[in-house]
């Protein structure tokens, strides 16, 4: 008879070569409903608003006042934090002056710009001259509305016979959307 012998830490390091161990998974049932997780939505004051990207005066004559074509503002999807607060619509020029086609010429200034005070849904309008000093108000929207528009906001530059250049004159307004009251 023969014996055969068998190193046994051979076998134990070809085992533990050939791979990881496996582990078993198990699905268990918690009893504990206690632990709770709150979810807040943060939401600040906001609305989406639309106006012109340009208004034009195209004017035929520097003794008279040349009117724009209608604009339109829209303001909608208004969010604010109360039920008693307004959404106020405001415009300023960026500028004391337009710029000229001509360095040094003659051009409007900021306060040469009036509007009109349009019908507005859910909003009143304020007619007003533009200053590049302060924010001046187009319009304020009614309280707890979500939205408020005109199509017929009519910007009006004035006379001004000095002016000896023909050519775009031209000046950035800035709009303000902001939310009043308590």
């Amino acid at each position: 008879m023969q014996k055969s012998c068998v190193r046994v830490p051979w076998v134990i390091g070809a085992l533990l070569a050939l791979g990881s161990p496996a582990y078993a998974q198990q699905a268990v049932t918690l009893t504990d409903t206690s632990q709770t997780t709150t979810l807040t939505a943060n939401v600040s004051e906001q609305a989406r608003v639309t106006v012109p990207a340009g208004v034009t005066f195209n004017v035929t004559n520097v003794s008279a006042a040349t009117a724009a074509a209608s604009a339109s503002v829209t303001v909608d999807t208004i969010v604010l934090a109360t039920a008693t607060k307004q959404l106020r619509i405001s415009l300023q020029g960026n500028a004391a002056s337009f710029t000229p086609p001509v360095a040094l010429s003659t051009t409007w200034s900021a306060g040469d710009v009036t509007w009109n005070a349009p019908a507005w849904t859910n909003a009143t309008g304020a007619s007003g001259t533009l200053s590049n000093a302060a924010y001046t108000a187009v319009a304020t929207c009614a309280v707890d509305v979500t939205g408020c528009l005109t199509t017929g906001l009519v910007f009006t530059l004035g006379a001004k016979p000095a002016v000896k250049r023909a050519g775009n004159h031209t000046l950035v307004v800035t709009w303000k959307f902001e939310s009043i009251g308590t």
